[in-house]
């Protein structure tokens, strides 16, 4: 029961730091699409440049918010599984 306990501990700790990557991920990739157009490289008045950049970030942020929601899954599972025990 002691080796089942620090087994989900350890799962638990991996789960909210590929959560917290995820989210330094994110906040990055804003990050990144923001200083082009600040400094001018991408024009909110050229159509391709934006449809492109819509594009991908959709693709990116959809892939990342599946990515947190199974991290939250994960986790909320853990946390019931250590009720129990």
């Amino acid at each position: 029961m002691n080796a089942k306990l620090i087994l989900l501990e350890l799962h638990f700790h991996k789960y909210v730091l590929y959560k917290n990557t995820t989210i330094v991920f994110l906040f990055t990739y804003f990050l990144a699409l923001l200083i082009p157009f600040l400094i001018g490289q991408l024009k909110l008045s050229i159509l391709s440049d934006v449809l492109l950049v819509s594009i991908i970030s959709s693709s990116v942020i959809s892939v990342v918010i599946i990515f947190l929601n199974e991290f939250n899954y994960h986790l909320n599972k853990i946390q019931e599984e250590l009720k129990i025990i």
